[in-house]
């Protein structure tokens, strides 16, 4: 074998290496579904991860309290295909013994490195992410960052009072995604912010090349009732008419309870049973699972909206490519969402009522526009649709 030949062998042999500590998964190939707050370092048993993988969840996110504790979770949700975004005291302790064998696991994820940082933290937490990326290149860095719920709770949480700075400061650390929490039904109705908190994200997400990751809220607490299909479809569509690329929801295991937050009936309660809203939640994953099929990857045209005009949105003035009607009636009205996939136009429909029914009326031009069942089969069109509480309609359109 000549010179030239064993550096193509060696070079080969290096690519099978480095392809053997990617983070092919789950989240790479197909979108991820997942649990903030998962299976806890406490219960690391295979029947907990098993479990955590049939309510349809793909990722669980949780901060170990040892790397010993965080290794065992790895090796253990691999086999059931579920990956770890975590953390431990090690990774900062002792970083280069660490990090080196986080790089090695195949369950490993990625490092979980904060949670709604205020816009000081945000600096601090970039080097922290040098840091480990000197070390392991090959993983992602997680920051969840604050919603906007209003001027003044902003202002004191995050520090700033400009909401565009703030994600744009977050945006630009070395985190493959923009993630953001945001839990719009309340006890009293509808937060006001929400449709403009995703306008801005998404708008982010478009201009820096970087996904977003949004949220579902599971776990009953405060001013913020029970979960039910209707609510769950409503969070989880209408993040991904707005281009989301990560669903994730708080929480899968039941936190403890606090002083400020009375945390009960996440789909596992505080004694490890299941609870109904285990079941509620592995409803909305089956039908998260196909139906992202079409979302991952795809580019979004627009998003507009139809009856009730959310603050910082924009009403739908232009009839859809191939259609000669589109008309709702519901109070609360519906997004619409159009974009490219595999070089076809879609369309997407959401009810953002979570309780009550939407009509869609809908008169096509020609033979192209086809009814997508969420199933994603194809469909003949129809020219009326009714649409349930939070739920989704989809087109394809060219």
């Amino acid at each position: 074998m000549d010179y030239k030949e064993r550096h193509i062998v060696f070079y080969f042999i290096l690519l099978l290496f480095l392809c053997s500590f990617s983070t092919s998964s789950a989240a790479e190939d197909e979108m991820p579904i997942i649990a903030y707050w998962g299976v806890p370092d406490t219960m690391t048993y295979e029947r907990c991860f098993q479990d955590f993988s049939e309510c349809g969840f793909t990722v669980s996110l949780y901060p170990y309290h040892s790397q010993e504790l965080l290794v065992k979770a790895c090796r253990i949700a691999e086999k059931y295909g579920v990956k770890i975004i975590g953390t431990c005291p090690e990774i900062y302790d002792s970083p280069e013994k660490s990090i080196r064998q986080l790089r090695q696991e195949k369950g490993f994820l990625g490092y979980m490195i904060h949670d709604e940082p205020s816009l000081p933290e945000i600096g601090q937490l970039q080097k922290d992410i040098e840091t480990i990326n000197a070390i392991d290149s090959l993983h992602l860095f997680y920051i969840n960052l604050l919603p906007y719920y209003r001027q003044d709770w902003f202002l004191n949480s995050a520090k700033v009072d400009n909401y565009q700075a703030y994600v744009k400061a977050a945006s630009a650390t070395s985190c493959q995604q923009i993630s953001f929490d945001y839990y719009p039904i309340t006890t009293e109705g509808m937060r006001g912010f929400w449709y403009y908190n995703l306008e801005l994200i998404r708008k982010e997400s478009q201009s820096t090349n970087k996904p977003f990751w949004g949220f579902a809220l599971s776990v009953p607490h405060s001013v913020y009732p029970k979960p039910t299909i209707g609510s769950l479809r409503l969070q989880v569509y209408s993040n991904l008419a707005y281009g989301a690329q990560g669903i994730q929801y708080f929480t899968y295991w039941t936190p403890r309870p606090t002083d400020d937050f009375d945390f009960h009936d996440a789909p596992i309660g505080l004694d490890g049973k299941k609870t109904k809203t285990y079941k509620l939640v592995q409803q909305m994953n089956r039908e998260l699972e196909t139906v992202a099929k079409l979302f991952y990857g795809a580019k979004i045209l627009s998003v507009h909206h139809l009856g009730a005009i959310p603050e910082g949105t924009t009403q739908l003035n232009t009839t859809p490519t191939n259609l000669l009607l589109l008309k709702i009636k519901g109070h609360k009205g519906a997004i619409v969402s159009q974009f490219e996939k595999d070089g076809h136009h879609y369309m997407a429909i959401v009810n953002k009522s979570y309780e009550e029914k939407l009509t869609v009326q809908i008169l096509c031009k020609n033979n192209v526009p086809r009814h997508i069942t969420k199933d994603l089969q194809e469909k003949k069109m129809k020219n009326s649709y009714s649409l349930e509480a939070g739920d989704l309609l989809l087109f394809k359109l060219k």
